[in-house]
């Protein structure tokens, strides 16, 4: 952790190319030569619910960037941050605080509502659910997230359904086809066009089901194509053709084709780590990130088991901790204060800053 925080000292010396130390002011943190606006955001907070910068207009904002996992640097900031909360007396109306995730990951909406509860921290700790979103804020806010790190702290961007092929040699073809409508989640019009799109299309083999073509295989008076779905006990279940044409298909409507005369057992899962996660990696380094409160099972990486659960002798080697070591984001350690016309005014670096010269920071600004 020394190490990240040593990288993180050398990004200050861009982010603040535009500061000086403490001026005759009575602020005691760096503060900003030519206060810049601090960039607006749009995020969801332990509760679910939308928060953006501008909701505080005309208050003093501490805004921090920290993740739930780190096992020091970001437990002293919010530690900070909460003994700041308890001491702003008559400013308490004229503060908010903010803390920023840079693990979108494993800080979810849940998973922050649960930490939060827990510790008593009665402030919005945000979050997005689109990686693309909250990266753009730690861009904006010049926030230096370790970019060997990165692909670990979002999650996949789009949701998508599977559509899987058996062929009567035991060979397989996989595709995984977005969904048309995220909002609603709604992926396609019906199976038919569920199927039409992903084999015909994404694949790009030939498709004519009435006929009995997939690919290079027609079907004959020795075997058929059946359709399986993939069913709520996670795994393949065979159901009737009709269903291709009974309503739309959403994010967990996996199907497949499967040769009659093929071994059934060969068709891959519907869907990856027991839908219960995704999967980093390609080839022999492929491994599953789980969602919380599930864990990697010891014998099968590329699936995901509630926590707790044994499975398997755990002889098998971790590729996440073969390929960074011990699970950590190392970002650039700041916290800022935002004065109330939302501007940058002062920034603490590092962790080893006072917390009651930080408290009078706040204060100072909150007379203005």
């Amino acid at each position: 952790m020394r190490n990240l925080l040593q990288t993180g000292i050398v990004a200050l010396l861009l982010l603040f190319s535009g500061c000086i130390g403490p001026r005759e002011s009575e602020i005691i943190g760096t503060e900003y030569r030519d206060p810049p606006i601090a960039p607006n955001f749009d995020l969801i907070n332990q509760e679910g619910e939308n928060i953006s910068l501008t909701d505080y207009q005309g208050k003093v904002i501490v805004v921090a960037f920290i993740y739930t996992s780190c096992p020091d640097v970001c437990l002293i900031i919010s530690s900070n941050l909460d003994y700041v909360r308890q001491n702003l007396g008559e400013y308490s109306d004229d503060v908010a605080l903010i803390s920023i995730t840079i693990d979108p990951a494993r800080d979810t909406v849940p998973h922050l509502k649960d930490w939060t509860d827990t510790r008593g921290y009665a402030w919005n700790h945000l979050t997005h659910h689109r990686g693309s979103v909250i990266q753009s804020v730690w861009d904006e806010w010049k926030v230096v997230v370790d970019a060997d790190h990165i692909a670990n702290s979002l999650p996949p961007e789009d949701a998508t359904v599977r559509f899987s092929v058996l062929f009567p040699d035991n060979t397989t073809l996989v595709t995984d086809n977005p969904c048309r409508d995220l909002q609603n989640m709604t992926c396609y019009e019906d199976g038919v066009d569920f199927a039409e799109y992903a084999l015909r299309t994404n694949a790009g083999i030939t498709y004519d089901i009435e006929n009995g073509t997939i690919g290079e295989w027609t079907s004959n008076d020795s075997w058929n194509w059946e359709l399986y779905v993939w069913g709520a006990n996670a795994s393949w279940e065979p159901a009737n053709g009709e269903i291709l044409h009974n309503g739309v298909i959403d994010h967990q409507s996996h199907m497949a084709w499967v040769a009659s005369n093929s071994n059934a057992s060969e068709l891959p899962p519907g869907v990856d780590c027991d839908g219960r996660g995704w999967i980093m990696g390609t080839g022999g380094g492929a491994h599953c990130m789980c969602d919380d409160g599930w864990n990697r099972a010891d014998d099968d990486w590329l699936s995901c088991v509630i926590e707790g659960s044994v499975s398997g002798d755990g002889n098998r080697s971790n590729p996440h901790e073969e390929s960074l070591g011990e699970y950590e984001v190392g970002h650039s350690t700041v916290t800022f204060i935002i004065d109330k016309d939302q501007r940058k005014r002062v920034a603490y670096s590092g962790i080893m800053w006072d917390v009651e010269s930080f408290l009078q920071d706040v204060k100072t600004l909150a007379e203005e």
